[in-house]
């Protein structure tokens, strides 16, 4: 889809340039000929008359022309795809405000600026467009795509082009992808291998007991898979742009939130309890997005804090400015800083082997984080180790 973008702006402005080339070279033959009807019959009262209203009529064309300028130079000023012309010369002769940061900048913008600046002028030269992709590593790992296209008039090339689109989301995005696919599989394929070795022990024992004991297990492996598929459609309907949104007290929903996981933590003897704001706040929003992302946030709180006695989860409802925060704090075992910045990629996990025995899929987190964003609204989360953690999810109050 960027590419196409890029291309229809690329004709639109190679379409506008033409425009304005024949605009002129039009304006620039009236005027030549209002001046040799002046010369010829400088004396007729006609001609001056000819003369006003071929002046006034030029006037027109002019400011046609200026404001069809301003409208491209308005355009191009407002994306955020670099656009640079270059002179029949090879020097720029426009750039709009995200190219200029480039051809101004350090570092990695530099070296892009500078092979920008080289492809704009050997395209005039081959009058062949050509495109390349660049990686820079100024701070982070950026990668751009460069791309020039000659223009010509009838006498030869009279300039060139050029586009830089930041390409960095767009990969980072694939590669989400393409590991979500793979962990997805991965997730799904262990289950499913517990499950066939179960099935075929079953059917090779004859002991009651053993029998019981696998029939259990089997249980837990197909719940396990199930987890698994419910949360990849939870997050993909939460990513549909089709989500319904109402008016939502949070209220109602962090209390539907910790019912369904109050079964968890009765057997886990974690206690919660729940504090903050009496009044009613209202968001706009999914009712069952919003409860799935507190009883994901109350899940991990218990699963985290069940080897402590006595252990308590707390929730805190605080209205801050146009936000209601929803804080889920746990005492557990808390979260080594060098994961902090992950937790929330999809499948990952800080402990794999404690994540299998406790039944976590790896995407609980990234759910919160997919609701929140929804809803216009953020997650953040502070920890200390053995001291605990708390997760905050922020949600814009709903006008009126």
């Amino acid at each position: 889809m960027l590419t196409g973008i890029l291309i229809a702006l690329l004709l639109i402005t190679l379409a506008a340039l033409v425009l304005l080339g024949v605009r002129y070279r039009q304006l620039n033959s009236d005027v030549n000929s209002v001046l040799r009807r002046l010369e010829i019959d400088s004396t007729s009262k006609v001609a001056s008359r000819a003369l006003y209203r071929g002046v006034r009529d030029i006037e027109h064309r002019l400011e046609d022309a200026e404001h069809a300028a301003s409208r491209l130079r308005a355009a191009t000023d407002r994306t955020d795809i670099g656009v640079v012309i270059a002179d029949r010369r090879g020097e720029i002769a426009y750039a709009n405000p995200t190219a200029g940061k480039i051809l101004e900048g350090n570092l990695g913008d530099a070296v892009a600026g500078t092979r920008l600046v080289a492809l704009l002028k050997r395209v005039q030269a081959t009058g062949r467009e050509e495109d390349l992709e660049l990686a820079l590593f100024t701070p982070a790992r950026r990668i751009v795509r460069l791309r020039a296209v000659p223009f010509a008039e009838s006498d030869g090339v009279a300039g060139a082009v050029g586009y830089v689109q930041d390409l960095s989301d767009q990969r980072r995005i694939e590669a989400m992808r393409s590991d979500f696919l793979v962990n997805a599989g991965h997730e799904m394929k262990t289950p499913l291998g517990a499950l066939a070795v179960l099935a075929e022990t079953i059917a090779d024992t004859e002991d009651p007991a053993t029998r019981r004991r696998l029939s259990e297990r089997l249980r837990v492996e197909a719940n396990r898979m199930a987890q698994v598929v419910d949360d990849i459609l939870t997050l993909a309907d939460i990513e549909s742009l089709e989500t319904p949104f109402a008016p939502l007290d949070v209220g109602s929903a962090v209390g539907e939130a910790i019912e369904r996981i109050a079964p968890a933590a009765r057997a886990a003897r974690v206690e919660i309890q729940i504090g903050g704001t009496d009044a009613d706040v209202i968001v706009e929003g999914n009712r069952e997005q919003v409860v799935s992302a507190v009883a994901n946030l109350l899940d991990n709180a218990v699963k985290y804090s069940n080897e402590i006695d006595g252990a308590l989860v707390t929730v805190v409802m605080t209205p801050d400015g146009d936000e209601i925060a929803v804080a889920v704090r746990d005492h557990g075992i808390g979260i080594p800083p060098d994961h902090i910045d992950r937790i929330f990629e999809r499948f990952y996990r800080v402990d794999r082997g404690r994540s299998r025995g406790t039944g976590g899929t790896g995407l609980g987190l990234s759910i919160v984080k997919n609701v929140a964003e929804t809803h216009g609204g953020s997650v953040s989360v502070s920890s200390e180790m053995a001291e605990g953690s708390t997760f905050t999810m922020r949600l814009p109050i709903a006008r009126g």
